[in-house]
C-alpha cells in the first residue's frame, strides 16, 4: 500500500514538473509575439517625440563610441597583447598606483616632529584606482555599443600616408569611394599628434552635412572622464590620451539612427510598456496558478501533501511579494531582452563557444529561468490550496504563525499561573497564603451550600486535593534530588556540574548554587595560576642568575689554564667584567622589583618636571636609539608639567620602557612618545610596533620575569615592565599596558601638580 501511495505521488510530482516546463516552453516560444509588441510600441513612442536633429545627435555619440574602441583595437594589435581601457587611454596610470601604494606612510620625518604633519594625500592610491575601475567601465561601454552599431557604421581608419589600419568593413577602399546615396553622410575627421580632433570633411545633403559637422566640432578637445568625474580630475596628473596622428572615414545613413535606444531591436522599457510581456506572464500564470490549486484535490496524486506544500502563511505572503518584485521589476523582461538582441548569443561565442553550442545555452538559461519563475508560483499556490482541503479555521491554527503564538501565549500564561511550580521565597508570604486561604473557604462554603449532598462533593474534593497535593510532592522531591545531586558532585570535586532543570521552589537555590561554583572554580583556577605563576618565577629566576654564573664559572677556568696569552688573558677578563656587571644588574633589577611588591620602598617626593625628565632619558639614551633602527617621534609639549614623584624612580620607569623598545621593536618602524594632560592628570603614551609576535597577555608581560621573546634570544631579565608598574603604583599613578595585534602601547598616568603648589613646596 506504501509503496502504491508512493508511486502515486511520484506521479504527482512528475506531472507538476511537465506543468511547469510546458509553461516555461510556451513563454520562451512566445518571445516574437512580446518583441512585435514591444517594436510596435516603440513605434508609436517614437512617432510622438519630435525628431529635430535626435538622429544627428545620436550619430555623433556612436562615432566617438566606435572611434575610441576602433584605437583600442589597434593598440593591443600593436602590442600584440590584450590590453584594458585603462592601459591604452590613461597610460601610466598603473605606474602612478603602484608608486601611490608603496609611497604612503614612508616619508621620513625628523624626530622633533609629530605624526600629524603628514602630507596632503588627497590623491592616494585608493583614488587612482577608483579612477581605473571608472575609465575601464566607460570602455566596456564603448565596446558594446560599438558593436551594436557596427553594422549601420562602418568605417576605415587610416594612418598619416593613407594606409589602411583598421575598419569594419572588406575591401574598406571600394566601399568608400562610391558615390553617397540619398541621405547618406560620409564623415572625414583627423586627430593629429596632441590628439586634438578636426573634422576634415563633411559629404552629403546640405542640411543634414552643416547639422553634423557643427556637433563633431564639439568633440575637438573632448575628454570623456572629465563629465564622469568631479574636478580634482584634471589636477590628478593623469591625462586622457586618445587617438593620434590617425584619420578617420565614416559613411552611415540617419535614417538608421531615428531611434536614440536603437536602431531596430526594443528595449526593456518597450517589452514593460507594451502589455505584451505582462499579457503573456499573467495568461500562463494564471492558467498554472488555476491548475496548482485544482490537482491538490485529486487524492491519488498526493499533492499538497508533503512537508514541501506546507509553507505558512506568512512567510508565502512575503515569497509571493518577492516573486511580484521580481516580475514586475523586469529581470525576466530584461533576460528577453538580451536573447532578442542576440547579446547572450554574442557573449558567449566572444567566449570560443560554438555558436550552435551557444544556441541551446541561451535555450537552456532562458528555459531554466521560467521553469523558476513558475515553478515558484505553482508551489505558492498549491501551499495556498491548503485553506480549502483544511478549512479556514484549522488552515488558520496550523498554517499561521501569529495564530500559532498566540496560542503558545497561552499556554505560557497557564503554566506562569500555576502555583504549585513558582514561588518567591524572597517575598512576603502573607498574601500568597492569604490567597490560597480565601481559594479553599470559598471552595467549602460553596460546597456547604448542597447541604447532605455536600458531603460527595466534599469527598471528591478532597481525593483531587490529594492527587494535585502528591504530584506536586513528587515533582518537589524529583527537583529536590537534582539538587542534591549537583552538591554531591561539588562536594566531590566536579566543579563543571551544571543543572539545567527548571527546580521550581529550589531555583533560587540553584542559582546560588551556580555562583558558589563559579567561585569555587574561580579560586581554583587562581590557586592553580599562582602555583604555576611560582614555578615559572623559579625556573626563570634559576635560568636568568645562571646563565651569566656559567660563563664566570668558564672563564675563571679559562684563566687558570697556562700558557695564555695576554691578549687572550685581557679577553677573557673583559667577558668576565660584562658578566658579572650582568650578573650585578639582574640582582639589583631583583632586589628593586622584591622592594616595591612588599611596599618597603623609601620615596622621595618632591616637584619633577616630566618633560625635562623624558629629554634626560631620551639624551642618556641617545646612542641605543639611534642603534635601534627604530624611528622615534616625540610629542612634547613646551611648557613644564611637574607631578609630585620621586625623581630616581620615576627616571628608572622611562629608562626601563625606551630600552625596552629598543629591544623589542621591529627595525624600520616609528615609536611614538606623548606627554599631555587630561583633566588635571598627566597621560604619556609609548607606542611601537613589536618584531616578534606577542603571545602571552598584557597582565602577564607585567608579571616578574616573563618576557614577550618566548625563544629568550634578546638580553633581558623580564624584570622591566614590572619594576615600572611597581615604581607607577608606588607613586599613586596607573600604568596600563595593551597590545593590538602587533601594536604595543603602554599609558602612564599621574596626577598634575600647579606651579604655585610646587613652588611651595620647594621653598619648605
Amino acid at each position: 500500500m506504501d509503496t502504491k501511495l508512493k508511486n502515486s505521488h511520484r506521479v504527482g510530482v512528475c506531472l507538476c514538473l511537465l506543468l511547469v516546463t510546458a509553461a516555461s516552453l510556451l513563454t520562451v516560444l512566445a518571445y516574437p509575439y512580446m518583441q512585435e509588441k514591444a517594436l510596435r510600441w516603440h513605434e508609436g513612442y517614437e512617432q510622438s517625440m519630435e525628431e529635430s536633429s535626435k538622429a544627428e545627435y545620436s550619430a555623433s555619440i556612436q562615432i566617438m563610441n566606435s572611434i575610441y574602441q576602433a584605437w583600442r583595437e589597434q593598440k593591443q594589435k600593436e602590442a600584440g597583447q590584450i590590453l584594458t581601457p585603462s592601459q591604452v587611454f590613461l597610460p601610466g596610470l598603473e605606474e602612478k598606483i603602484r608608486q601611490k601604494q608603496s609611497g604612503q606612510g614612508s616619508s621620513s620625518v625628523s624626530g622633533d616632529e609629530t605624526w600629524e604633519d603628514s602630507e596632503n594625500l588627497s590623491y592616494d592610491a585608493y583614488y587612482y584606482e577608483d579612477l581605473q575601475a571608472t575609465m575601464d567601465s566607460v570602455g566596456q561601454e564603448w565596446q558594446s555599443f560599438a558593436r551594436e552599431y557596427s553594422r549601420i557604421l562602418p568605417y576605415e581608419m587610416l594612418d598619416r600616408q593613407g594606409k589602411v589600419l583598421g575598419s569594419n568593413v572588406e575591401n574598406p577602399s571600394a566601399f568608400f569611394s562610391r558615390k553617397l546615396e540619398n541621405g547618406q553622410i560620409r564623415l572625414s575627421l583627423y586627430f593629429d599628434e596632441s590628439g586634438s580632433m578636426e573634422v576634415k570633411s563633411v559629404d552629403g545633403s546640405d542640411a543634414n552635412r552643416d547639422r553634423m559637422g557643427n556637433l563633431m566640432t564639439n568633440y575637438q578637445f573632448y575628454d570623456p572622464l572629465e563629465l564622469r568625474l568631479s574636478g580634482d580630475y584634471r589636477y590628478s596628473g593623469v591625462v586622457f590620451s586618445g587617438p593620434k596622428d590617425v584619420n578617420f572615414v565614416y559613411q552611415f545613413d540617419l535614417e538608421d539612427f531615428r531611434y536614440l535606444d536603437g536602431p531596430t531591436t526594443p528595449m526593456l522599457h518597450d517589452y514593460v510598456s507594451s502589455g505584451g510581456y505582462y499579457g503573456v506572464v499573467a495568461t500562463i500564470g494564471g492558467v498554472l496558478a488555476l491548475l496548482a490549486l485544482i490537482l491538490p484535490a485529486v487524492r491519488p496524486l498526493g499533492l499538497g501533501e508533503g512537508r514541501c506544500s506546507r509553507l505558512s502563511f506568512e512567510p508565502m505572503c512575503f515569497l509571493a511579494l518577492c516573486w511580484t518584485a521580481l516580475v514586475c521589476g523586469g529581470v525576466p523582461a530584461g533576460m528577453i531582452e538580451l536573447t532578442t538582441r542576440g547579446e547572450i548569443i554574442r557573449e558567449l561565442t566572444d567566449a570560443g563557444i560554438l555558436p550552435a553550442v551557444a544556441e541551446i545555452l541561451e535555450f537552456l538559461a532562458n528555459l531554466a529561468m521560467w521553469m523558476f519563475v513558475y515553478g515558484s508560483l505553482f508551489w505558492m499556490a498549491v501551499s495556498a490550496g491548503a485553506v480549502f482541503r483544511l478549512g479556514l479555521w484549522r488552515y488558520l491554527k496550523e498554517r499561521t504563525w501569529i495564530l500559532r503564538f498566540c496560542r503558545f501565549i497561552k499556554r505560557w500564561v497557564v503554566r506562569c499561573l500555576n502555583p504549585f511550580n513558582e514561588v518567591d521565597w524572597h517575598s512576603n508570604s502573607t498574601k500568597a497564603i492569604g490567597k490560597a486561604v480565601i481559594a479553599n473557604f470559598i471552595i467549602l462554603a460553596l460546597i456547604s451550600l448542597l447541604w447532605f449532598a455536600g458531603i460527595g462533593v466534599l469527598i471528591i474534593y478532597s481525593l483531587v486535593l490529594f492527587v494535585l497535593i502528591q504530584r506536586y510532592w513528587k515533582q518537589m522531591q524529583k527537583k529536590y534530588d537534582v539538587l542534591l545531586n549537583a552538591i554531591n558532585q561539588m562536594a566531590e570535586g566536579n566543579l563543571d556540574v551544571d543543572v539545567t532543570e527548571n527546580l521550581g521552589l529550589f531555583e533560587p537555590l540553584k542559582e546560588q548554587l551556580a555562583r558558589v561554583r563559579q567561585g569555587f572554580k574561580k579560586a581554583v583556577d587562581q590557586e592553580v595560576k599562582s602555583e604555576r605563576t611560582k614555578t615559572e618565577l623559579i625556573t626563570n629566576v634559576s635560568h636568568d642568575l645562571k646563565t651569566p654564573l656559567t660563563a664566570i664559572i668558564t672563564y675563571v677556568n679559562l684563566l687558570k689554564q697556562p700558557g695564555i696569552t695576554e691578549e687572550e688573558r685581557d679577553s677573557y677578563i673583559d667577558v668576565l667584567e660584562q658578566k658579572s656587571m650582568r650578573l650585578k644588574v639582574l640582582i639589583e633589577d631583583l632586589f628593586e622589583v622584591s622592594k616595591a611588591s612588599s611596599g618597603s620602598v623609601n620615596l622621595n617626593l618632591e616637584p619633577v618636571d616630566l618633560v625635562s625628565l623624558i629629554k634626560e632619558v631620551r639624551l642618556e639614551l641617545s646612542e641605543r636609539i639611534a642603534g635601534c633602527g627604530v624611528d622615534f617621534r616625540w610629542k612634547l609639549p613646551e611648557e613644564k608639567v611637574i607631578a609630585n614623584l620621586d625623581g630616581q624612580r620615576t627616571y628608572r620607569i622611562f629608562e626601563n620602557l625606551l630600552v625596552n623598545i629598543t629591544k623589542y621593536a621591529m627595525p624600520n618602524t616609528r615609536a611614538y612618545v606623548t606627554l599631555e594632560t587630561q583633566d588635571g592628570w598627566v597621560v604619556i603614551t609609548l607606542m611601537n610596533i613589536s618584531a616578534a609576535e606577542v603571545t602571552v597577555s598584557p597582565q602577564e608581560l607585567m608579571e616578574r620575569f616573563v618576557r614577550g621573546d618566548e625563544s629568550r634570544n634578546t638580553e633581558g631579565s623580564g624584570l622591566g615592565l614590572a619594576i615600572a608598574k611597581s615604581f607607577t603604583e608606588l607613586q599613586d599613578g596607573t600604568m596600563e599596558l595593551s597590545v593590538e595585534g602587533d601594536l604595543f602601547r603602554v599609558v602612564l598616568r599621574w596626577r598634575v601638580m600647579e606651579e604655585s603648589a610646587a613652588e611651595e613646596l620647594k621653598e619648605d
